[in-house]
C-alpha cells in the first residue's frame, strides 16, 4: 500500500488553511506524525492536513467549508482513545480536526455545581479547577493528564 497521503486538492487545503493561519494548518509529515498514530501505535491512518483553530467560531466554518466540498473530518482532542477512531483511516482522505487548542475552562459555577469547558480542556486542569473552586469534578482516567 502507498504511504504518501491522498492528494488534495491544494486550491481547498488552502482554504481550510486561511481559517486557522498557516501556523496552525500543519502539512509537512513530519508535524502531521503525531495525530495520525494511537499513542500504543495500533492504529495509523494519513492526511495532507491537520487544523488547530482556537475558537468555536473556527471550528464552524472548517465544519461549513467540509461540507461544501465534501471532506471528511476525524475530530480529535487528546489522541488518548484506545479504539482508533481519533485517527484518519488509510485513505488519506480525511482532514484531522485538532482540538486541543480549544483548552479554556469558561466557567465554574459554584452554585450550580457546574462546568463549562472547551474540547480540549485536559482532564487534570479541570480537575485541579475545580479543586481550587472547593468542588470536585469526579472523572478519574489513567490519561487524565493528557486527555
Amino acid at each position: 500500500m502507498n504511504d504518501q497521503p491522498f492528494d488534495l486538492d491544494p486550491a481547498v487545503i488552502d482554504r481550510f488553511a486561511a481559517i486557522v493561519g498557516d501556523k496552525y494548518a500543519l502539512r509537512d509529515q513530519a508535524d502531521i506524525a503525531p495525530y495520525i498514530t494511537e499513542r500504543r501505535g495500533l492504529w495509523h491512518g494519513r492526511t495532507s492536513l491537520v487544523l488547530r483553530p482556537a475558537s468555536v467560531e473556527e471550528v464552524s466554518r472548517i465544519m461549513r467549508l467540509a461540507t461544501e466540498t465534501g471532506t471528511p473530518i476525524v475530530p480529535q482532542s487528546g489522541n488518548t482513545g484506545l479504539v482508533g477512531a481519533q485517527v484518519p483511516d488509510k485513505s488519506g482522505h480525511d482532514i484531522v480536526l485538532s482540538l486541543s487548542r480549544l483548552n479554556r475552562i469558561r466557567e465554574i459555577d459554584v452554585l450550580s455545581n457546574t462546568v463549562t469547558v472547551e474540547a480540549g480542556v485536559i482532564l487534570q486542569t479541570l480537575q485541579e479547577a475545580a479543586d481550587a473552586a472547593d468542588r470536585l469534578f469526579p472523572l478519574s482516567l489513567a490519561a487524565q493528564g493528557s486527555c
